[in-house]
């Protein structure tokens, strides 16, 4: 969500109840036992009636744009009251004013590092640890999956997830791995397409791998890139998972490469992140020359089909890229297709944090 007000907004902030609304919203923002929330803030086609502020129907969850707007001033003034010791609150409190505030400022790290003070707090006094760590993973991965412009995307949640995982394996609770991939990531993934972030935290993940089918992971990456085939990130990821996951099969990645090739040359697919994918792989030395030879002859029919020069050139230099880092040791092509397949990867530079 912008974080800039419109006319009517900053209109309707004149007018209405922010206690009522930070009430109404603070509530709302509870995630299920057994799901994630899909929140949505309301568009302007949304007209609420008189002092309602949020619409519910189940795990989906529609707040008021102005709504939240006077909501985020209640609850960042809390926070700021009790950070300043001129009023207490409650751990309950705590939560729920600081889950209004990431709401409408996912980086808003000083709301996301006073929850790990808080669960920290918890886990040092004796409770229940599984249980606080599980809704609070519950509601960051709600901001992390829904339909939120900025939220799916945000570094300041990621590393929070991040953190909440490493805290939770320390305490001896497992995580599941491949859940978290298609539930979390995938979704993530789709949200907001070549989600660096999402994606870098797909391999953190892989850590937790104890007890996950390594070809049932493959399969469902897979399937994910070949539904969003001009995604690059997903298809890094694809990589990385057949060049490092050593409980796949030995035949893992010349069937995963037959399979796509399948799939290019019947769609005709000229897009420049599915021959990335394909160059880097037929480079990288765990494919042979049977499957570079397919290569060569998909890419020579796919071409044919292209119309614009630029489509063309993507599959040359597709071709003649393979074909020069071919020449060398299994172990520097290795080297070179990582280096290449991080930096398809990664967004722009003006996205990156230090």
């Amino acid at each position: 969500m912008s974080r800039a007000l419109d006319n009517n907004t900053a209109a309707s902030l004149r007018s209405g109840n922010p206690l009522a609304a930070y009430d109404a919203i603070s509530n709302a923002l509870i995630p299920p036992c057994d799901g994630l929330l899909d929140i949505e803030i309301l568009g302007t086609g949304h007209v609420l009636e008189e002092g309602q502020y949020v619409l519910q129907d189940g795990c989906a969850v529609g707040v008021s744009k102005p709504g939240l707007v006077q909501a985020f001033l209640v609850a960042r003034k809390g926070l700021k009251d009790h950070m300043d010791g001129a009023e207490s609150q409650t751990e309950g409190e705590m939560f729920a004013a600081t889950a209004v505030i990431l709401l409408l400022d996912p980086e808003y790290l000083t709301a996301a590092n006073s929850r790990k003070r808080l669960l920290q707090g918890q886990v040092s006094s004796g409770g229940d640890a599984r249980a606080m760590l599980e809704k609070e993973k519950r509601f960051v991965d709600s901001l992390l999956t829904s339909r939120l412009h900025r939220h799916t995307k945000s570094p300041t949640l990621w590393s929070h997830r991040r953190w909440l995982l490493t805290l939770t394996v320390s305490l001896g609770v497992p995580v599941d791995a491949l859940r978290d991939m298609t539930d979390v990531v995938f979704v993530a993934g789709e949200r907001h397409p070549r989600n660096y972030y999402a994606w870098c935290h797909a391999r953190f993940l892989m850590g937790f791998r104890t007890g996950v089918n390594g070809n049932e992971l493959l399969a469902a990456t897979q399937t994910w890139c070949f539904r969003h085939h001009t995604d690059i990130s997903g298809w890094s990821f694809l990589y990385f998972l057949l060049n490092t996951e050593s409980t796949l099969g030995p035949g893992a990645a010349c069937s995963t490469f037959t399979q796509v090739l399948d799939v290019v040359s019947s769609l005709r697919l000229g897009n420049e992140s599915v021959w990335v994918f394909l160059r880097t792989l037929a480079a990288s030395g765990l494919v042979g020359d049977a499957q570079y030879a397919q290569l060569l002859n998909v890419q020579k029919a796919v071409l044919e089909t292209l119309e614009t020069p630029a489509d063309q050139a993507v599959l040359r230099a597709a071709i003649n890229w393979c074909t020069a880092y071919r020449r060398n040791s299994a172990m520097d092509v290795a080297a070179v297709c990582t280096r290449v397949t991080c930096t398809w990867s990664q967004p722009e530079s003006k996205n990156l944090v230090p």
